[in-house]
């Protein structure tokens, strides 16, 4: 809703005016069942340069729109290194995208960011990046009437119109697909599991707590160098794989996570989560020492009734022998026997990588959701 006033644009300076940063989506979501608020500690620790593993190779600016003294909107712009360094010096980021109903209002906030990043030498704006193409990312387009599932975004429909009629164009598209149904053909599915593993010198291995930590190199190897031809794609740092690692470890289950060995070695691997996000909408955005408990019983040991297909990474010499489709099956078939699992969302799926979307429409899959990363020239 427009409103009356001078619009006002200032930097995030001080502990306070962070604090309104971080609150602001609270007024913008108000009334939204479908909103899930972010645990406050986590982002801020995540927006903090001094603890946040983007700072490692990157720099932002976080800015408040504000109207009638009070906030009514928010932006961060950003530059990152390793971008540079990969794709060229021209583009900066924009993120943590929030407005209310107001041209004005995302315009100001836009101007700001675009005159930060020209003075850092950037001339093209690329958004909205949380802050990185492995982080909350894209705006959202299609499926406004469903929570996000665990680590995606959600935001009003008006949010598009905005950046539009900002001169903002789509750059890309990742897309989520949900798989609802639960009476299919087990034995034809483990038949086609068995003939794709057949004479490939291949084992599929359930997660191990024990090897877990173990297998961690690997892993960060195949995850930068697995999805080095997507759009946008920029390695993980060290510290950040560490740091998303930390993140998921504690959400991993026995027949939900899986790797690929060729003689021992990590040629792929599946990773599925719990959908923790109707209970993390519940919690507001505090985490507090029952909260951790309550999020460690749904992660480990509540029956599973949603799930995200988080990631599938196969190592380029083992892509296109059907392997991604062998690691989806196993949960598949693991989800059907083992739990009373409701949903699998498989996202995010870049919209120009069709051999995938083919397998997940094969298996039932339905889009529900688009997820939109937007430029412009400044």
């Amino acid at each position: 809703m427009k409103l009356g006033g001078e619009i006002t644009v200032s930097p995030v300076q001080n502990d306070a005016s962070l604090w309104e940063f971080l609150r602001l989506p609270w007024r913008i979501y108000q009334g939204d069942p479908c909103w899930v608020p972010p645990i406050l500690s986590q982002q801020r620790q995540f927006l903090d340069p001094r603890r946040g593993p983007f700072f490692e190779n990157g720099e932002a600016r976080y800015f408040l729109a504000w109207q009638n003294d009070r906030p009514v909107g928010r932006l961060s712009a950003h530059i990152n290194r390793l971008h540079d360094a990969h794709h060229g010096p021209e583009t900066g980021f924009f993120g943590f995208f929030e407005s209310i109903q107001d041209h004005d209002v995302a315009a100001a906030l836009f101007e700001a960011a675009a005159d930060w990043l020209r003075e850092r030498g950037k001339t093209r704006l690329v958004g909205p990046l949380n802050f990185g193409i492995y982080d909350e990312m894209g705006l959202l387009v299609e499926g406004f009437d469903s929570m996000p599932a665990l680590f995606q975004t959600h935001n009003p429909p008006y949010y598009q119109d905005l950046l539009t009629s900002l001169g903002f164009v789509k750059a890309m598209d990742w897309h989520a697909y949900k798989i609802t149904n639960r009476k299919v053909d087990l034995e034809a599915m483990e038949r086609r599991y068995a003939d794709i593993l057949r004479g490939q010198d291949i084992e599929v291995v359930a997660y191990d707590p024990k090897a877990v930590d173990r297998r961690a190199d690997e892993v960060f190897r195949l995850f930068n160098t697995a999805w080095a031809p997507n759009w946008g794609h920029v390695p993980l740092t060290r510290r950040q794989f560490d740091d998303m690692f930390e993140m998921v470890k504690p959400c991993l289950r026995l027949g939900l996570a899986h790797v690929l060995l060729d003689d021992d070695r990590v040629a792929g691997f599946g990773i599925a989560l719990p959908d923790l996000n109707p209970l993390i909408r519940k919690l507001n955005g505090r985490l507090t020492l029952w909260g951790k408990l309550r999020l460690f019983y749904w992660a480990k040991y509540r029956p599973v009734h949603r799930v995200r297909a988080l990631v599938v990474g196969i190592s380029q010499p083992y892509q296109r022998r059907y392997l991604h489709l062998a690691l989806i099956l196993r949960t598949y078939i693991y989800l059907v026997k083992h739990t009373p699992c409701e949903m699998a969302d498989f996202s995010l799926i870049p919209a120009n990588l069709r051999h995938w979307i083919k397998v997940i429409l094969a298996l039932g899959g339905q889009r529900y959701k688009v997820f939109r990363v937007f430029e412009k020239p400044i």
